[in-house]
Parts: structure tokens; sequence; C-alpha cells
């Protein structure tokens, strides 16, 4: 190989071809000669983004990670404290050690997911040994904390995603545990797809933007998901107003908020302040909440009716905000995300809707109405948003 020639970048098949026709027609218009075209096109390579060798690789450091913290929990009484606690860290500290020195990304990936899993064991095991309670949010908060470090340290997304995840577990569990009810978790959730959403306006304005797109993903992941439960019909605030943790999240998104509005421009605005409506809006649903569970079984009126609508027409517009913004960051895999969000929430709400008010036969005629009715538009907006996109 000549010194001056490198592997070609793995780039998304869809992406090689558009870049394939531009260099055509660059070609045909005389901007660039032929050596040029073929030159550039031979610098990258259709590959894709997850190869069987690393999700075999994956999945194997997934499968060892769980057997691990399952042995450690099955033998609690064969083996002493110590010798467990000594097993567990080793495991820990080895993976780390080959998630760095690890030259294969495939591999690296793999050991980092080890040491996530692994440090988990650590931390549950440390517990044990010290009498603190396994069902304590506390210790899930710990090892999410740990994980975020540990991502940040690496420079590794994996890590990253599984930090958000914990911490998003964390946060509803913790809110869960101070007697709330499902509106406070719901809104909660929503509070902390603010966070993520304005830490990915940062990353990818100040910081690490590698890490804005699992940021990102996160955001909309949390957003959706507390707002499909705000939707519900029932959903009711009761006592929330009166969880601490849930006026600690609201600050914190608003902090965040705060800083991703000012540091992130005009385009970071665009994108931070509609998901901070969709707190409001989860707040306004949660308060609003016409009549009980079993009267809305018996039938809804006229009040309950009206609520369910305005919770679907909540969640499509932002179902509809999130895939027009995946769309314009040609982040296809998102917009493919909101779509199947879109799709899953019309589904359910679909039977809390007609449920109470058909059954039988028009139960289901009416249903597939709206699943087929549904499936035709959410597809065609899908396409149209990457048609504009590209």
């Amino acid at each position: 190989m000549d010194a001056g020639r490198h592997d070609p970048v793995r780039v998304p098949a869809r992406r090689l071809a558009w870049l394939r026709a531009e260099l055509a027609r660059w070609q045909a218009e005389g901007v660039i000669d032929a050596e040029t075209a073929e030159r550039i096109a031979g610098r990258y390579a259709a590959g894709r983004r997850v190869s069987l060798e690393r999700l075999v690789l994956l999945l194997g450091g997934g499968f060892l990670g769980v057997g691990l913290i399952w042995l450690v929990s099955a033998n609690l009484d064969r083996l002493p404290p110590l010798t467990r606690f000594a097993g567990v860290v080793l495991v820990w500290l080895a993976a780390a050690a080959a998630g760095e020195v690890l030259r294969s990304p495939a591999r690296a990936e793999a050991a980092r997911l080890v040491t996530v899993l692994a440090a988990g064991g650590v931390v549950f095991q440390a517990a044990q040994s010290l009498q603190v309670p396994a069902y304590a949010s506390s210790l899930l908060g710990v090892w999410a904390a740990g994980t975020l470090a540990y991502a940040y340290a690496t420079a590794a997304v994996g890590p990253l995603l599984a930090g958000v995840a914990l911490a998003s577990v964390w946060y509803g569990w913790y809110v869960g545990e101070q007697g709330s009810r499902a509106a406070a978790v719901a809104v909660s959730l929503v509070v902390a797809g603010v966070v993520a959403t304005s830490a990915a306006v940062l990353h990818e304005r100040r910081w690490r933007p590698g890490f804005a797109p699992a940021w990102r993903l996160a955001g909309i992941v949390l957003a959706l998901a507390g707002l499909f439960v705000a939707a519900f019909p029932g959903v009711a605030a009761g006592d929330m107003y009166g969880s601490p943790a849930l006026w600690t999240g609201l600050g914190a998104a608003a902090l965040a908020a705060g800083a991703a509005a000012a540091l992130g421009g005009a385009a970071g605005r665009r994108e931070v302040v509609p998901v901070v409506l969709m707190v409001g809006a989860a707040l306004l649903l949660a308060a609003w909440a016409p009549g009980d569970g079993a009267r809305y079984a018996a039938g809804p009126d006229a009040a309950q009716t009206l609520r369910a609508l305005a919770g679907t027409l909540v969640y499509i517009l932002a179902a509809v905000w999130f895939a027009a913004v995946a769309a314009r960051r040609d982040l296809p895999a998102l917009v493919y995300l909101a779509t199947a969000a879109l799709v899953v929430f019309v589904t359910v709400q679909s039977f809390a809707v007609f449920q109470p008010l058909l059954s039988g036969a028009a139960l289901f005629l009416a249903l597939g109405v709206v699943f087929l009715v549904t499936g035709v538009l959410v597809d065609r907006g899908r396409r149209r948003l990457m048609e504009v996109a590209r």
C-alpha cells in the first residue's frame, strides 16, 4: 500500500450512494475530472453501523456481565463477603483495562460493556457488605454516576448511553419512592428529557460533539415516554406538587435549558424551547383529570373524552417535532424511532379511548381503521420529512 493511502472510511450505503451521485454530477458539469472523482470515491466504502462481529461481542459482553452479577447474587451464602467483593473488583478492573488496551473498536466496546455491568456488581456487593438495602434507589444512582464518569473519562459513547439510561431509571424510581403517583413519574421523565436535550445542544456546540447524538436520543426517548404516560386517561396529579425530587428536577431542567439557550445559539433555542413546552403540557395534563378511573371505565363523559383527545394531540405534536428535528439533522434512526413511538402510542391510546365506547366487532373495525389511517399518514409524513431534509 502506498504511504499516502489509508483504509476506506465506512459510511452508510445511503450516504455513499448520494456521494457517488454528486460526484457524477460534478464530473458531468466539469467541476472535477474522472480521476479526481475516482480518488474521492475510493476514500469511502459502504459499511453497516453494527457489524456481525460487533453484535456478537456486545452480546457476549452483556451475557458475561449479567452472569457475573447473577453468580455473585446466587452464591451470597457460600462465599465469604471479602472473596465476593475482591472477585467482582478484579473482573471490573480487568475489563476496564482491556477496554483501553484493545485496538479493535468492537472488542473495546464489549470490554467497556463488561466494565459497566461489573461496576454495578461492585456497587451492589459493597452495599450488601455494608448492610445497605438492595432495593434502595440510591444504589442505582451511584451506579449511574460512576458509569457517566467512566464514559466521560474514556470518551466512549456506549457507557454514556448506559449511564443515561441508569440515571433516568434512578430519577423516576426516586420520584416514585416519595409516594408520588404515575403523574409525577411521567412529568419527571419529560423533565429528564429537557436535561438530555439541553446536554445534546451544549455538547454539539461546546464540548464533545460526538456525545450529542446519544444525549439527543435520550431526550427523545425520555420526553416521549413521559408524555405517553401523562396522556393516558385517569392520570391525575394527586400529591405530585409535594415531591422535592420533582421540584429539584424542574430546577435542574431550567438551568440546563437556560444554558443551552444562551450558549447554543438560535438552533439550540429552537431545539430546547419545544421540549420545555412539553413539560408544561405534561403538567397541565396531570392537573386536568376529570373523574376517576372507575368512572372512565364505565364510559367517558365529554370532559374525559376531551382530555383524552388533548393528550393525544400533545403526543402527536411532540413526536412529529422530534421527527422533524431528526430529519433536519440527517438522523434517520431517530426519525424511525419517533415514527414507531407515534404508531405505538396511537395503537395503545385507541384501545383506551374506544374500548369503553365500543365492543365486539365494532371495536375491531374502529381500531382497524385507526391503524390503517395512522400507518399511511405516518409513513407518508416520514418519507416527506426525509425528502425535505435531503
